[in-house]
């Protein structure tokens, strides 16, 4: 049972205009949305950052949701290894891929550089202030431009941010099949 209600219903305009956004884009309204939906300034900042972050830029739906995927199962995350592993499975993947991204990351099947940025985005999630130059140039040398690294970097920040608040208020996973 959630620490805070769960918005089931739209009671502001701004609240239901971002909640029909996010069903365009993503077919459902998150559990963690609903929670947020008791700020509407909040939820609008967080629907914006996760359509920047997660919808949009030049890394894969794919490799965003497996680095999300990570970060949610370093962070300990019911909520976010439930609603980043969905996601997977909607894009094709093989649970058993899922599995591995999830629980042994280096052996994870990538290329070069998806799993260069990887490292990148765990490291950053896991020793934020240890320099990060190795992984880096790493994926430097794999063919990750700076703009990657940086959208890497987001999409783990963004993913941390959905595990701590989702944790710390119990939200429900969003089951999907």
């Amino acid at each position: 049972m959630s620490r805070i209600s769960l918005m089931d219903r739209e009671v502001e305009q701004q609240v239901s205009d971002i909640f029909d956004e996010v069903r365009a884009q993503l077919g459902f309204v998150p559990m963690l949305f609903r929670a947020y939906a008791h700020n509407p300034t909040l939820l609008s900042e967080l629907w914006d950052r996760y359509q920047h972050t997660m919808l949009t830029g030049g890394l894969s739906r794919r490799l965003k949701e497996e680095i999300a995927l990570m970060v949610a199962e370093d962070e300990h995350s019911d909520y976010g290894i439930t609603l980043h592993s969905s996601a997977l499975r909607q894009l094709g993947m093989d649970p058993h891929e899922i599995l591995r991204v999830r629980t042994d990351p280096d052996h994870a099947h990538l290329g070069a550089r998806d799993h260069a940025l990887l490292e990148i985005a765990r490291h950053g999630n896991l020793a934020p202030y240890d320099h990060g130059e190795r992984y880096i140039n790493h994926a430097r040398d794999a063919g990750a431009a700076d703009a990657d690294i940086l959208e890497a970097l987001a999409v783990a920040s963004l993913a941390a941010e959905i595990s701590h608040v989702s944790s710390m208020l119990d939200i429900p996973a969003d089951i999907r099949h």
